[in-house]
């Protein structure tokens, strides 16, 4: 019997871009031809289809690279099951309702790299069924070597609640976070609605971070900061959508683990909207509620 998997890797090229100008058209530039990003594909017509995107750039780390590949091969086979399950279902049961077919768009890309550390932002929208599709956001950091993401326990040498590290993340956070929303949402900004409803659930504590990648420095060659990604739904309504929060290595440097330290250095490239002791910070009452 057939699998219902049909694995299939396809590369593709980027072609060199061709000036025109009226019928004549010019000599084409020289452009670099970018290695091929590995793309897997599945698909089962009318019920589900699957693409999971893998950044070219991992062929520099053989053990990642297959250890992502693995992992997101295991993914699609229960996401192809899930699908040919219901739909199997709506079939027996609910033939009169109408049926979307399911479908999930993976891409993995770095946003830093060298010899010792590689940070990945592994993005993904799927639909499972409901009114729209969703996104999730699973950042992956990890050292070179082998797939062991790491988290704030690892990167600070004290993680517990209210600890110096989580204290100045937690306000670095809200007051970046804040000032995005600020930008975003222009008149419909509500900064008391804000720190009463969606920022509330922000602390100085390990759960109450998001996933989290590293940004590289102004010379590329170490981080320089962090970015914390907030999906849809946990800092804001589904139509506002996720938020991407920048803290730079000055806010965290002092409580880095030995370990860690050597990965950052100096400034991030991407710039920051506030500072220490902007307005948007979060306001503590006396009795710290």
């Amino acid at each position: 019997m057939k699998s219902l998997l049909a694995f299939a890797l396809l590369l593709s090229t980027v072609p060199a871009g061709f000036a025109q100008t009226g019928s004549t058209a010019s000599v084409p530039e020289e452009t670099e031809t970018l290695p091929p990003d590995e793309v897997i594909e599945d698909t089962l017509p009318g019920v589900y289809s699957v693409t999971i995107t893998l950044d070219h750039r991992l062929e520099n780390y053989p053990g990642i690279m297959n250890a992502l590949r693995e992992a997101e091969l295991s993914g699609l086979a229960e996401f192809a099951a899930l699908a040919v399950n219901d739909h199997r279902s709506w079939i027996d049961e609910s033939p009169d309702w109408s049926w979307n077919a399911y479908f999930s768009e993976t891409d993995i890309s770095i946003t830093f790299a060298n010899e010792d550390v590689i940070s990945l932002d592994r993005q993904s929208s799927y639909y499972t069924g409901g009114a729209h599709p969703n996104q999730g956001r699973s950042p992956i950091v990890t050292r070179a070597d082998s797939l062991n993401p790491a988290g704030l326990d690892d990167l600070f040498a004290e993680t517990a609640p209210d600890s110096p590290a989580l204290t100045a993340l937690f306000y670095a956070v809200y007051r970046e976070l804040m000032a995005l929303k600020r930008e975003r949402l222009g008149a419909d900004f509500d900064e008391a609605m804000e720190r009463e409803t969606w920022l509330a659930p922000l602390a100085p504590e390990v759960d109450a971070f998001p996933g989290f990648v590293l940004i590289a420095n102004q010379s590329g060659e170490a981080a320089g900061g962090l970015m914390f990604h907030f999906e849809p739904y946990e800092v804001g309504s589904y139509a506002e959508g996720g938020y991407d929060v920048p803290v730079p290595l000055s806010v965290f440097e002092a409580y880095l683990t030995g370990e860690w330290a050597d990965v950052f250095d100096g400034a991030p490239a991407q710039a920051v909207l506030t500072e220490a002791g902007d307005a948007l910070e979060p306001i503590i009452s006396e009795t710290g509620d």
